[in-house]
């Protein structure tokens, strides 16, 4: 039976235990060194505090996953902050909230330990009412209403938010059950959302404090996970992870008539794909057909006629063909937009094509390159039978070096399981959360199931009769890893983020591994130049690199927008500070007033009426800037960027308000993993195909070589997923 923690501040001074009174005889502590913990951002913030009888002499605060720049600050500042007040009542760093009330909280049990204070004893009482409070989450500021008792939390309530639909979806719903459940605050995030959940915990932190409760003591308050029994299922087909890839695996698997069980590590279907904007590269001549041909367009089309095809080795075929397309389509109409799956498969080619630090070079295997651009547009016209619905307009995604990516009219990366989940149910597909794969069972050589384990440390072992579909998307959420494999970017930051899921820790990779699986690829890792240096994700106005300029602290132009990632990341590298900033007028936002207006409250991002005040707010010279921007539209309008040659320049930047918002890399997609080949069955180290076990999305490698093209992930999970699932639903 669940201990229950109540609170009332002013009971505090008649828990103490009698060895602790006698103890403390001669001073406020008793001697010593203790220790507490406290949940942070990005994980366990540690506190640790030296005692003598009368005072506090040693704080080390220790967060080795706390945001560098920003969280950081906190456990670099604070220690003093402590030692100076003799108190953990201190007001922290103001960019840092979550990791501050973290060290306050740790800060504040280590002074109740060497006060005799043991917290787990707390037995006190609360104030009767409805209380409410403000914290900021992902998007702006979430109010809640807590609900009291005079002995329990009988309600937590989430009045207002603006958090994005389907990412922030499963915290909204679980923590606050989560807190009323345990009668705790020392609930975990939801992987994921993590933000969303920090500003949950907080607001209700908030407003428990209105109440007049003791938030410390309903923090210890850390109830055990207590594994179940062995849990053993049997079905056809077995997908792990519950991405994009998987998602599609399990749905491709039981139209097929399988039986499928899906499991995903996190609280939430999703992976890498739920935070992205959901764009999805597929040449289509019907839509292209009726977009009109962009600045820089045919230019872009005239140099691939210089190309020599001798120099493209398997590709040299396709740029021949392509050749002949290009050179129709010139003699011809070109008011409309030209694309053709020639021209995806050659820019998948060029976008890929990378050396890495010791000089090696490395391509992406045709065959995969060809059936992904062959059956990317298939694939979008198959989710239709989820739901999903599409615009008929075409997107000049990030890094895409073309405009070829199609959005759903959700325009999110969630739309795929908004859509993909309940349609996978209604198919009878059996989805397990908080279910880790860990290890691949092997008969006779051929991968016969997985083993796993939930969240509370429950074993589950699964078989499957017909394959196993790995889904578990790459390791970008390891910072270590992805330092250990790196062996492309010459030098990375050691304050370095990521903006994966935190479940996304090459799982699905080392499983296939440990099986004889062969890997490539691992040393290339592509990261988010768009990234923004607080939230590590791509917070801003959503103009296109087509309708945006980039310009640095000195208010230059420094890059070619449309560029492929890695150029754009180390052309950034290259900037003061590292750092950059997007301009947008507002002919280039897409987003909502109401994300906007919450973007602007937490300093996100900067708007002004023009350009010289814009440049006022982010420290840059105004006459630079304003020079900058006309520059740039003059390019526009004569159809030619003469200084970093643009492939694509839509609009000119004219308009008031504008908008500024920076950014600075961080670690987005890796490109290596477990080889496949184009009917997504894993290839041993050996070159033979291992029985019974296939893979789509980032847990492979081979398609995307060292560098992969904006818009492209997408479809590569999906349409790997489909192909994936079909095949091992077809191996039974």
């Amino acid at each position: 039976m669940r201990k229950r923690i109540f609170a009332l501040v002013m009971a505090l001074a008649m828990l103490m235990t009698m060895s602790a009174v006698a103890a403390q005889a001669d001073g406020e502590y008793t001697p010593g060194t203790y220790s507490a913990t406290a949940s942070g951002m990005g994980g366990d913030v540690t506190v640790t505090m030296t005692f003598t009888a009368d005072s506090i002499e040693a704080v080390q605060i220790v967060g080795d996953n706390e945001t560098p720049g920003v969280g950081t600050l906190a456990i670099d500042q604070m220690p003093q902050q402590i030692l100076d007040a003799q108190s953990a009542d201190v007001d922290g760093v103001t960019s840092a909230t979550v990791t501050s009330s973290a060290v306050r909280t740790a800060a504040q049990l280590c002074i109740d330990q060497a006060r005799g204070i043991d917290e787990s004893e707390v037995t006190l009482i609360y104030a009767p009412g409805t209380y409410e409070g403000v914290a900021q989450g992902r998007n702006g500021e979430i109010k809640v209403a807590v609900t009291l008792s005079d002995s329990a939390i009988e309600k937590v309530e989430i009045v207002e938010h603006m958090e994005t639909d389907g990412v922030s979806d499963v915290a909204i719903a679980q923590i606050p059950e989560d807190i009323v459940n345990q009668q705790s605050l020392a609930v975990d995030a939801i992987s994921g959302a993590t933000l969303s959940s920090k500003g949950i915990m907080m607001a209700t932190e908030k407003a428990l404090l209105n109440a007049g409760a003791d938030v410390t003591a309903l923090k210890a308050n850390r109830q055990p996970s207590v594994p179940g029994e062995l849990i053993e299922k049997t079905a056809d087909v077995i997908v792990v992870g519950g991405g994009g890839a998987g998602i599609s695996a399990s749905i491709a698997a039981a139209t097929e008539g399988a039986s499928v069980i899906l499991i995903e590590k996190g609280e939430m279907l999703g992976g890498n794909t739920l935070y992205s904007g959901g764009a999805w590269n597929a040449a289509d001549p019907e839509l292209q057909g009726k977009e009109p041909t962009q600045p820089g367009m045919l230019d872009t089309l005239r140099g691939y006629l210089e190309k020599d095809e001798a120099e493209y080795g398997d590709f040299g075929p396709t740029l021949a063909a392509l050749k002949e397309e290009i050179t129709e389509y010139l003699a011809g109409d070109t008011t409309y937009m030209f694309d053709s799956v020639n021209l995806h498969v050659i820019q998948c080619y060029e976008g890929g094509r990378r050396q890495d630090l010791d000089g090696n070079w490395y391509n992406g295997d045709y065959n995969l390159i060809r059936n992904l651009c062959e059956k990317s547009l298939e694939t979008i016209k198959w989710t239709k039978n989820w739901g999903i619905q599409w615009t008929d307009k075409i997107q000049f995604v990030y890094g895409s070096l073309w405009a070829r990516g199609h959005s759903n009219t959700d325009y999110l990366g969630s739309a795929y399981f908004k859509h993909g989940k309940p349609y996978a149910e209604s198919l009878g597909v059996d989805i397990m959360l908080t279910t880790a794969g860990k290890e691949l069972i092997v008969e006779d050589g051929r991968v016969v199931g997985v083993r796993a384990e939930m969240k509370d440390g429950t074993p589950v072992v699964l078989h499957a009769n017909g394959g196993v579909v790995m889904a578990t998307g790459g390791y970008g959420g390891s910072i270590e890893l992805v330092k250990e494999y790196n062996n492309y970017w010459p030098e990375l930051p050691d304050e370095i983020t990521t903006n994966n899921s935190p479940n996304i820790t090459g799982d699905g990779i080392f499983m296939c591994r440990d099986i004889g699986a062969n890997l490539v690829g691992m040393q290339f890792v592509q990261l988010m130049a768009l990234s923004h240096p607080v939230t590590n994700g791509s917070t801003g106005m959503g103009g296109t690199p087509d309708l945006t300029l980039y310009v640095n602290k000195e208010g230059k132009r420094f890059v070619n927008e449309t560029a492929a990632r890695d150029v754009v990341a180390a052309a950034a590298f290259a900037q003061t500070d590292g750092m950059f900033y997007s301009i947008d007028d507002v002919n280039s936002v897409n987003k909502t007033q109401e994300e906007i207006d919450g973007w602007l409250a937490q300093g996100y991002i900067w708007k002004a009426d023009t350009l010289e005040e814009l440049a006022e707010m982010i420290n840059i010279d105004p006459t630079a800037l304003k020079e900058t921007v006309e520059t740039y539209n003059s390019y526009v309008k004569n159809g030619v960027d003469l200084d970093f040659h643009k492939a694509s320049m839509s609009r000119v930047i004219e308009t008031g308000p504008f908008y500024a918002t920076p950014h600075k890399p961080n670690i987005h997609h890796t490109m290596g993993g477990v080889q496949i080949n184009v009917n997504a069955e894993v290839i041993d180290t050996d070159g033979n195909v291992i029985p019974g076990l296939y893979a789509a999305g980032e847990v492979t490698g081979g398609i995307h070589a060292g560098n992969r093209l904006g818009g492209n992930a997408v479809a590569d999970a999906l349409t790997y997923g489909r192909i994936a699932g079909t095949n091992a639903a077809n191996n039974k």
